[in-house]
């Protein structure tokens, strides 16, 4: 008798989806109705004008345009595709100097032995890295340090890595300027990377205090009572077994420092410029590449490193950038069949009946829904902002209200999702399961949520 093999459901490959979007989206257009907004130039941008909706004749899109969109997305995003692959060379050569590891390992070895102040300055350090650049799989060689070290401490292995990788995590959804999340979202809102920059040093502000605070609460209960610890029954011996690796992580001297200068004054450079001088992709590009290439001169890496530091970097991000250009078909293949402003005109016609709140509450959600089917924060900020934002234009709602739904919708999900490889990552090294780390970081997430469309609230009535 032949067993019947059970098939597990296996969430497709995100450019998978965004093919079949394309395909859905030509379907669409032999069936939805042809029509067009009157579009206005508004402080740089094309707004909709609302009320001037009105029929076109249809152009329904067939099989060469389906597989033409691709190469027609590329085109279209050219700015933002280079942009990132700048940025991610850019961030390439910085991380082959070493200068942002051992600059946080140096403040670390300064704090052992003053216990709980390794907790809030360790998270405000990887905070910083998160809102500034995203900071994720370059955490990885910390876990190596925080296991051994909290656990020695008298924490646990939970308290070592909520250090991390919530730090990090936590920077990285209240984004500031980070270029790779926020920035894409921001550029394809037709709004200045690093703009409305005030409200979101507020968002990450309270947003880190939230994540502290919750961390060490649960630090001081441990220490308190090793038993209310929730991986209390976990074995501890992996813990030693770590402590016995070395992690590979530079020791901090003036070249270094001069790296972490180099980049600290960067980013303010680039930071008074979006706000002074109105600087938009090219300029921030512009400034990231000179950041690049003035630390790999400073590191004293050969010319040979830096060029491959840069193409190494901008090669981690390819996937990232085809994702930008691929979504961008589905984009124009509506726009192309005259149906996006029809999809638009009836989404404005029932959501303009709703709350604002409850509309841009409605958004954070489906950010965060999609965020576990698309991993990829700038393949998610290239299907839903270029809809989204045009969306807001007909409900008066801001589009910076819309891109910091997107940025905590994607942020928060990969507090806890499974396909998170940073957090499976950082699990398995302290050999804690899935479910322990469930049970610890829902509780937080509530309280975060709970912020978040407090933020969004705030977003509406009082702007940007």
């Amino acid at each position: 008798m032949t067993e019947k093999v059970k098939r597990k459901f296996v969430i497709p490959h995100t450019f998978t989806i965004i093919f079949l979007l394309i395909v859905l989206m030509a379907i669409l257009t032999w069936i939805v109705p042809s029509g067009e907004f009157a579009r206005e130039e508004i402080d740089g941008r094309s707004v909709v004008i609302p009320g001037t909706y009105q029929s076109v004749d249809s152009n329904p899109q067939g099989f060469v345009d389906v597989f033409k969109a691709p190469i027609d997305g590329f085109i279209d995003s050219a700015e933002v595709v280079g942009f990132v692959l700048i940025v991610g060379g850019a961030f390439g050569i910085v991380n082959k100097t070493g200068a942002i590891e051992s600059g946080i390992g140096a403040v670390i070895s300064r704090f052992k032995g003053k216990e709980m102040l390794i907790i809030p300055i360790s998270m405000i350090l990887f905070s910083l890295g998160g809102t500034t650049f995203g900071m994720a799989e370059e955490t990885l060689p910390f876990y190596m340090i925080f296991v051994p070290l909290m656990t020695s401490l008298g924490y646990d292995a939970l308290v070592a890595i909520a250090i991390v990788f919530i730090g990090a995590a936590s920077g990285a959804a209240a984004s500031t300027i980070n270029p790779f999340s926020v920035g894409i979202a921001q550029a394809l809102a037709q709004l200045a990377p690093g703009s409305g920059i005030g409200f979101r040093v507020i968002m990450y502000i309270i947003i880190l205090i939230i994540s502290i605070a919750f961390v060490m609460m649960y630090a001081k209960r441990v220490k308190n009572d090793p038993k209310s610890s929730l991986v209390y029954d976990v074995s501890r011996d992996h813990a030693a077994a770590v402590a016995e690796e070395e992690a590979e992580i530079r020791k901090f001297t003036g070249k270094e420092a001069g790296v972490l200068i180099i980049f600290a004054v960067g980013m303010g450079i680039m930071v008074y410029g979006v706000i002074v001088t109105g600087w938009y992709i090219p300029e921030i590009a512009m400034c990231f590449a000179a950041i690049g290439v003035l630390s790999g001169l400073v590191a004293r890496l050969s010319q040979e490193d830096i060029a491959n530091s840069f193409i190494a970097g901008a090669g981690e991000l390819v996937s990232a950038a085809l994702a930008i250009a691929l979504a961008r078909g589905i984009v124009i293949v509506a726009q192309n069949g005259f149906i996006i402003d029809t999809i638009l005109n009836s989404a404005s016609g029932f959501l303009g009946r709703l709350p604002k709140v409850i509309f841009i509450y409605l958004t954070f959600f489906l950010e965060s829904a999609l965020a576990f089917l698309i991993p990829s924060s700038s393949g998610l900020a290239s299907l839903t902002v270029p809809v989204l934002a045009p969306l807001g234009d007909l409900v008066n709602i801001s589009s910076q209200v819309i891109v910091t739904a997107y940025q905590f919708g994607v942020g928060l999900t990969n507090f806890i999702t499974p396909t998170s490889g940073v957090l499976m990552g950082a699990l398995a090294v302290a050999e804690v399961p899935f479910a322990k780390w469930v049970k610890f970081i829902v509780p937080l997430l509530v309280i975060l949520i709970i912020a978040v469309l407090i933020f969004l609230t705030a977003g509406i009535y009082i702007g940007f």
